[in-house]
């Protein structure tokens, strides 16, 4: 039985919801944190190492950098970032070949609990409609839940709230309230807002604790 703490990978650790996630962890100080950026010598980047994280560069897009982040983890929190200039708005495939890749890379270094960030589908259930940030992910959930590996937990985060303002209006009234405005079907349907920042890093970190219980009896592991 390893009295070592199970060593947990972030991918995005200085993004909204790979930060949560760190966050969240450091302030449980049961786990190793290996944090995944690409620029190591960022000014988020250097306030997790002061933190005691080890921070780990390596490009998602690149299967040798994923293999050396993985290697030795326990856990992996994994998100991919649509966003990216690599990916949008010209090369939208290339979130989807990420995601699979780093899959096939997990099961291969034999990672015990991947925790992949996804979205639903939209083309299935009547929808039928193609969410292009929201395709990839779940093209690449679904091929997750073929793969084989040990444990698998998908997360959905909902609509940011940081998002109205940016990409959706805020109306202010004469009468001092505000009207968050968002394209809906109907006026009546139900939005899941979160606030990514904080939201994404408890909901993973009560997931990895949970993980942990099992691992603990298992005897796997013993944490203080």
């Amino acid at each position: 039985m390893s009295t070592q703490k199970p060593l947990v990978v972030v991918s995005g650790a200085t993004g909204r919801q790979g930060g949560s996630v760190v966050k969240s962890l450091i302030a449980a100080g049961k786990y190793r944190i290996r944090a995944i950026t690409r620029k190591p010598e960022s000014d988020q980047a250097k306030a997790l190492a002061a933190k005691g994280v080890e921070v780990f560069k390596a490009d998602l897009a690149i299967k040798e950098d994923v293999k050396k982040a993985l290697s030795g983890a326990d856990i992996a929190f994994i998100v991919t970032n649509f966003w990216d200039s690599s990916i949008f708005p010209n090369n939208v495939a290339e979130e989807e070949r990420q995601g699979k890749m780093i899959a096939d890379v997990a099961k291969e270094v034999g990672l015990k609990w991947l925790l992949y960030s996804s979205l639903p589908e939209t083309l299935d259930g009547g929808l039928n409609y193609k969410v292009v940030h929201f395709y990839g992910k779940n093209r690449v959930e679904k091929y997750i839940r073929t793969l084989g590996i040990p444990n698998v937990t998908f997360i959905y985060v909902s609509v940011y709230a940081s998002n109205f303002g940016p990409f959706f209006p805020i109306i202010n009234k004469d009468d001092g309230t505000s009207e968050f405005v968002i394209p809906l079907v109907k006026e009546d349907t139900v939005v899941e807002i979160c606030d990514a920042e904080t939201d994404t890093g408890v909901s993973n970190h009560i997931t990895i604790y949970i993980i942990n219980m099992v691992y603990k009896n298992n005897n796997l592991y013993k944490c203080s």
